[in-house]
């Protein structure tokens, strides 16, 4: 982890790692539409300790947290939302777009969105209230 990175010190700026997740769907509908101007790698983006919150978890989060009642879960739901999102790619990739497009906007990968941006605003709360 890089030290003038600051989101990969020992404090993870919960907001960032949020608005980074929220970005998650934005990309995901460009890729879907054939519009993004990334090369997303399923095998890649499938992994939860290659973001910054998940080298964080997998780093100094963990170390410093990983004993917090809520650290399992957001660990958990972290891991989740990037196996539906790696799902999502490897979708596009053999063709089933619309699959692709259920499993964003309604399936599994919208459940995970939307529960790890709520684990980590508490997560957020409680490490850092102010």
């Amino acid at each position: 982890m890089s030290g003038d990175n600051p989101n990969c010190g020992e404090d993870m700026n919960f907001m960032n790692a949020i608005e980074a997740h929220v970005r998650w769907k934005i990309r995901l509908e460009a890729y879907i539409d054939g519009t993004s101007q990334e090369n997303l790698d399923s095998e890649v983006v499938c992994r939860d300790d290659q973001c910054l919150l998940g080298k964080w978890i997998y780093g100094t989060g963990g170390e410093r947290y990983g004993q917090h009642p809520k650290f399992p879960g957001l660990k958990e739901t972290h891991k989740q939302f990037h196996r539906c999102a790696g799902e999502v790619i490897r979708l596009v990739d053999t063709g089933d777009k619309e699959q692709a497009r259920e499993l964003l906007c309604k399936g599994e990968y919208a459940k995970f969105s939307h529960q790890i941006k709520a684990e980590l605003a508490r997560m957020s709360l409680e490490i850092d209230p102010d």
